[in-house]
C-alpha cells in the first residue's frame, strides 16, 4: 500500500493533479497563486505511473518524471518520522554497572576468604600414646617446640641430645637465643598434630604434622599478611636420663 496520502499535488507542468493514495487521477485544477500550507503535504511524493493515466512528459526538465516536487518544508508525517528519539543505551550502562558492582562486593569478600583457605588441609586424626615410654617420647617432640617458641635455652638442651645439637649446629645458648628470636619472628600460630608412634621400647620415632603461618619467603623477603603452610616431621627420640631426647629430625616430603 502507497505511504503518501491522498491529496492534490503538483505535476510538474504547472497544474495540480488529484493523487488517491494510490495512483494518479484524471482531475486536474490550476495550480492556485501561492503553495499550499506545506504542513499538510507529505514529505515524499508518489512515484510517477507508467500507465495512461501518468502524465507525458513535455522535456521540462525540472519535473519530466512527472512526479510532484516536494516542499522544502516538511510535513507532520515527517516531523513525526524524523523526531529525535531518546536514547536508552542508558539502560545497558546501568546493568553493566551493576554488575560490575556486584563483582568488586564479591571480590572483597572471597579474595581474603581465599588467600586464608589457601594452603589448608584437613586437620589430620590425632594419635595418643598407649604406654608411659611412648608417652615420655610424645611428651619431649612438645617440650622441644615450646623450647623454640619460648627461647627457653634449659628445656632445648634438656630435650636435645648432644648429637642433635651439632647436627643443627646450636652448641650454646647464645646461639639458640639468636636462633629461637628468628623462629618466632618468620613464624607464627604454630601447632603440632601427633600422627603416629612406632618403634621398640628403646627407641621411637614420632610422626608430626605442623602448621603455621610465615612471615617471609626462603629469600628473606616479607609476606603479607603472611601465609599458612603446613610440614610433616618424624623425630626420632632416644632415652636420656630419666626421659626422652630428641636424637634426629628429618621432614618427610
Amino acid at each position: 500500500m502507497s505511504a503518501i496520502a491522498p491529496g492534490w499535488y503538483d505535476d510538474g507542468h504547472g497544474a495540480l493533479r488529484w493523487w488517491d493514495g494510490q495512483q494518479w487521477t484524471e482531475h486536474v485544477q490550476p495550480h492556485p497563486q501561492g503553495m499550499p500550507d506545506p504542513w499538510q503535504r507529505p514529505r515524499t511524493t508518489p512515484a510517477p505511473e507508467t500507465s495512461s493515466q501518468s502524465p507525458e512528459a513535455t522535456g521540462d526538465t525540472a519535473a519530466s518524471d512527472g512526479v510532484p516536487v516536494a516542499q522544502d518544508a516538511p510535513s507532520g508525517i515527517f516531523v513525526a518520522a524524523t523526531a529525535p528519539q531518546r536514547s536508552r543505551t542508558w539502560i545497558i550502562w546501568v546493568i553493566v554497572g551493576v554488575a560490575m558492582l556486584v563483582a568488586v562486593v564479591l571480590a572483597a569478600v572471597l579474595i581474603p576468604l581465599a588467600i586464608l583457605g589457601f594452603g589448608r588441609v584437613s586437620a589430620p586424626a590425632a594419635v595418643e600414646p598407649t604406654n608411659d615410654d611412648e608417652r615420655g617420647a610424645v611428651e619431649a617432640v612438645y617440650q622441644f617446640d615450646e623450647a623454640w617458641q619460648t627461647a627457653d635455652c634449659d628445656l632445648f638442651l634438656g630435650v636435645t641430645t648432644e648429637r642433635l645439637r651439632e647436627i643443627v649446629q646450636i652448641k650454646d645458648c647464645a646461639t639458640f637465643a639468636g636462633q629461637s628470636e628468628a623462629f618466632t619472628e618468620w613464624y607464627s600460630d604454630y601447632e603440632i598434630v601427633v600422627t603416629g608412634i612406632r618403634g621398640p621400647g628403646y627407641e621411637y620415632t614420632v610422626a608430626t604434622q605442623e602448621s603455621y603461618v610465615a612471615h617471609f619467603d626462603q629469600d628473606g623477603n616479607p609476606i603479607e599478611p603472611g601465609v599458612q603452610q603446613v610440614v610433616e616431621y618424624e623425630y626420632t627420640l632416644v632415652p636420656d636420663d630419666d626421659g626422652w631426647a630428641v636424637y634426629d629430625l628429618v621432614s618427610v616430603e
